[in-house]
């Protein structure tokens, strides 16, 4: 896989840190959307469609699925063998984002 960071080199975040939030321990998953095209995330098998059902239980984004029976990612690593395990076309492109400004993957599936 072909990933492509938006920050520099030393400015990288590679796993989703811990921050204080009124006095809990707060850990945001990695947001995982696909890139141009229409496509949807099916609650019910786990895969990305480009048919969307007309009812429901569909996302256009991976993000988190802890409540849908899906484990949430919190590292690059994690995203990478996610896209993996997905049947989607080689040369799909997944944006997978951090909860901070800026700090954006671009993972071209190969």
């Amino acid at each position: 896989m072909k990933v492509i960071s938006s920050k520099p080199k030393n400015q990288r975040m590679f796993k989703s840190i811990l921050f204080k939030h009124n006095r809990t321990n707060v850990r945001r998953p990695f947001c995982i959307e696909p890139v141009g095209g229409s496509w949807w995330f099916d609650l019910s098998d786990g895969q990305w469609t480009t048919d969307y059902n007309g009812v429901g239980g569909m996302t256009t984004s991976y993000y988190s699925m802890k409540s849908e029976g899906f484990k949430d990612v919190y590292s690059l690593k994690a995203v990478k063998r996610l896209i993996h395990k997905w049947d989607v076309p080689k040369g799909t492109k997944f944006r997978a984002s951090l909860p901070f400004v800026g700090h954006d993957f671009y993972i071209k599936k190969s």
